[in-house]
């Protein structure tokens, strides 16, 4: 254990000691640090000084415990608690020069993933795999649609697909979802099906945007069997850095048709 002492140095010493300090300051040493490096005293004031903390801790200290446990509650999904998600949106606001009016979003996180078609001229689709899963099989999500203009075709919709074996047969139990037409505020959307404890050994969900003039905003997405979290994605990103996502590999992961760029997929933060 560390033991601190708290010193009184008399003033005769203290050029001795400034000296002393300087040296160090210079000096690299061994030190524990997450990031092998030892930041100077220097580097440390600079660091605070343009911290967001501060500013976001006496702003944190007015809400009352009710509004607390709202923003909790909108953590939740990313597996923050409330101070957390509070700072991550409080912080990003005031470095991109938004409106300090923050509330704690009980639909949306701070980022969503965006998939567009602009003139609804052509086939826009990504689709997710995952492997190994036990049934009943649960997909959750929230999504807004801004339609520009009316489809002729299929409107915004997903297919599920989970594979399984049976009397040496390779089976599929599927399921389909339609968003309706028009644009569409801010929806939860969950779903089960599958038979329950049945064994799939692959699990395909497949969102199309097939020459349809729209944006869809899609957040909080999920997926769950009867053992817990298969996938759980918010579309959280660092700031300034695209969206690190695990693409599609052995049967799990992303893809996406035509490709992951804009103008057809793009992460964006949400404003409320």
């Amino acid at each position: 254990m560390v033991k601190v002492a708290q010193m009184n140095i008399p003033p005769s010493f203290e050029p001795l000691l400034a000296k002393i300090l300087a040296y160090f300051d210079q000096t690299i040493y061994p030190t524990w640090a997450s990031r092998y490096f030892h930041n100077t005293r220097s580097a440390k004031a600079a660091n605070k000084a343009k911290t967001y903390i501060p500013g976001a801790r006496a702003v944190w200290a007015t809400y009352d415990a009710a509004t607390k446990a709202l923003w909790k509650s909108a953590g939740a999904f990313m597996k923050l608690n409330g101070w957390l998600y509070f700072t991550s949106k409080y912080s990003y606001c005031k470095k991109h020069g938004l409106p300090m009016d923050i509330t704690p979003d009980q639909v949306k996180q701070m980022y969503g993933l965006k998939i567009s078609n602009p003139g609804g001229m052509d086939l826009v689709s990504m689709e997710r795999d995952d492997i190994v899963l036990t049934g009943q099989v649960t997909i959750a999500f929230k999504y807004k649609k801004v339609e520009y203009s009316p489809t002729l075709s299929d409107p915004f919709r997903l297919h599920a697909d989970l594979y399984y074996f049976k009397d040496g047969q390779n089976l599929i139990d599927s399921y389909d979802w339609e968003a309706p037409s028009g644009s569409v505020d801010w929806t939860a959307i969950s779903f089960s099906f599958g038979q329950t404890s049945r064994y799939y050994f692959h699990c395909v969900i497949t969102f199309y945007l097939d020459f349809y003039d729209a944006d869809v905003l899609l957040d909080n997405f999920l997926v769950s069997d009867m053992l817990g979290d298969v996938t759980r994605e918010a579309w959280k990103v660092k700031d300034g850095k695209p969206w690190a996502y695990v693409p599609y590999y052995r049967k799990a992961g992303w893809s996406f048709d035509p490709f992951y760029a804009e103008p057809f997929f793009q992460t964006e933060y949400i404003e409320d």
